[in-house]
């Protein structure tokens, strides 16, 4: 008998840890390969009202694989806002595999995100999706259609981060855990900041990166944010002779082929995810958006410059198919009525439209998204959140944070701010890293560091300069591969 099949026979005897919340074994295609148990939990929609409407959330806990079983599980929120943490469940469980030895792991599709009620726009198939996933942030007529359809059965107003967090918590709860690891990601470290203020008694330690502060107002300083992500990259070109010497000027290959664009958009040659011959009309925006996104990854850093090149050169052909793999992998990751709920209450109701315009001005991205999105807003049925809610997170607990170096949307001043506040907190800026870390060499330090916080439940002593010393970025490619 194999130790999975073994797994799953002893969890079938073990009792339910709660008194409220049922959970049997399961298998999901998300998690393949672990002995999970799997369960519902109903929490009121209108939390503050106390009685009303009912969301089904999915709960999913990964059991530890070892003895001792540790009693204070790892929570961990995905970004987004929008994104199902059970769907992304497989890189939860390889980055957190020295904690899954003797530690559950706690996975809550928060309300309105993947199994838990999902608030869905309905998108274009084919090509006329991909296009307007990065020409648009929503088209005015499809956002009006999916608004009436959602509020026929929900009350948007009430999907905020705040009842996010309290309905995880009120899971943990039923659950009979104490004391919980609280982990995330992008939008996820929003949550697990919010988590830490509205319930510091839970909280043993807190892993994030990647920061979204409470105040960061999105999309307020997108433009000039994704600039200084583009003004690095060109540095650190210019910094490696072999990329200098392929690539003298990203900054101008870039102009030339905005201002190309900018005369109309060009059909360009691509294949989708099945190798099958598409056809995709590139404009300005669109060009612009797959620049942005580039930026994200170190992978998409290390192409960048020999794209700009070429595409500048007259071949859109590869910066064409970065922009059709990007948008096709994206545009349908986030839950979008999720995603408005949350930013226009507690990121576009707070942003100076005058100050974010002129924030824009220079940049190669522009206030094309500013603009849209603060239009999307507009008629979106958000909460009226208070002021209060962009006050800095203040706490003692054990924090580490970890933010890249080259990050063009939760840049490094933005971790350092929120660090202030954490007084047990520590800072390691990932050399190379973007928004996410993949690709960087010698990166397996984040996952022991992250492991060893959570053992210790300690920030102190962490080897943060050994592992920073470790970590290396690729060289700039200077051709296709």
């Amino acid at each position: 008998m194999n130790r999975l099949v073994l797994a799953f026979l002893l969890l079938s005897a073990l009792p339910v840890r709660g008194a409220r919340l049922e959970l049997t074994p399961c298998r999901l295609p998300e998690i393949e390969g672990e002995a999970l148990r799997c369960g519902t939990y109903e929490v009121f929609e209108d939390r503050a009202a106390g009685k009303g409407r009912k969301i089904a959330l999915r709960v999913v806990v990964i059991p530890a694989r070892e003895t001792p079983v540790e009693p204070d599980p790892v929570i961990y929120f995905e970004g987004g806002p929008g994104v199902s943490i059970v769907q992304s469940g497989p890189d939860v469980v390889r980055e957190l595999a020295a904690i899954l030895k003797h530690r559950d792991i706690l996975l809550v599709d928060v309300r309105g995100t993947g199994g838990s009620h999902r608030l869905d726009c309905p998108r274009p198939d084919g090509g006329q999706a991909v296009e307007q996933a990065l020409d648009t942030f929503m088209d005015p007529a499809a956002l009006r259609r999916c608004r009436e359809a959602l509020e026929k059965e929900n009350d948007l107003t009430r999907y905020t981060t705040d009842s996010i967090v309290d309905d995880v918590d009120e899971v943990r709860a039923a659950l009979g855990y104490s004391k919980v690891n609280v982990m995330g990601a992008s939008y996820g470290t929003r949550a697990a900041l919010v988590y830490l203020r509205r319930h510091p008694e839970r909280v043993r330690t807190v892993m994030i990166s990647s920061v979204l502060p409470v105040d960061a107002r999105v999309p307020m300083y997108l433009a000039e944010h994704t600039q200084a992500g583009f003004d690095r990259m060109v540095a650190d070109c210019a910094a490696e002779p072999a990329c200098h010497a392929a690539f003298p000027d990203p900054k101008g290959d870039l102009d030339a082929v905005l201002a190309r664009l900018a005369a109309g958009p060009v059909e360009v040659a691509v294949q989708d995810d099945e190798g099958k011959a598409q056809r995709l009309r590139l404009s300005r925006n669109g060009a612009a958006q797959t620049v942005r996104y580039l930026l994200y990854r170190p992978a998409g850093i290390r192409v960048l410059p020999l794209l700009l090149r070429r595409a500048a050169a007259g071949d859109l052909g590869p910066l064409g198919q970065a922009a059709w793999d990007i948008a096709s992998a994206t545009r349908s990751a986030s839950a979008q009525g999720l995603y408005l709920s949350v930013t226009c209450a507690e990121d576009v109701a707070f942003v100076d439209r005058a100050e974010a315009e002129k924030l824009a001005r220079g940049t190669f991205f522009g206030d094309f998204r500013l603009r849209q999105q603060l239009e999307a807003c507009k008629g979106w049925p958000a909460a009226k959140v208070p002021a209060s809610f962009l006050e800095p997170v203040r706490s003692n607990a054990p924090v580490l944070i970890l933010s890249g170096e080259n990050d063009p949307t939760t840049p490094v001043e933005w971790a350092r701010k929120v660090s202030e506040t954490l007084h047990g907190s520590r800072l390691l800026v990932v050399p190379g890293g973007s928004h996410v870390f993949y690709n960087l060499e010698g990166i397996e330090c984040l996952d022991r560091l992250t492991a060893e916080l959570v053992e210790r439940g300690s920030a102190e002593g962490l080897d943060l300069e050994g592992c920073r010393r470790s970590i290396r970025r690729p060289p700039f490619a200077t051709s296709l591969e």
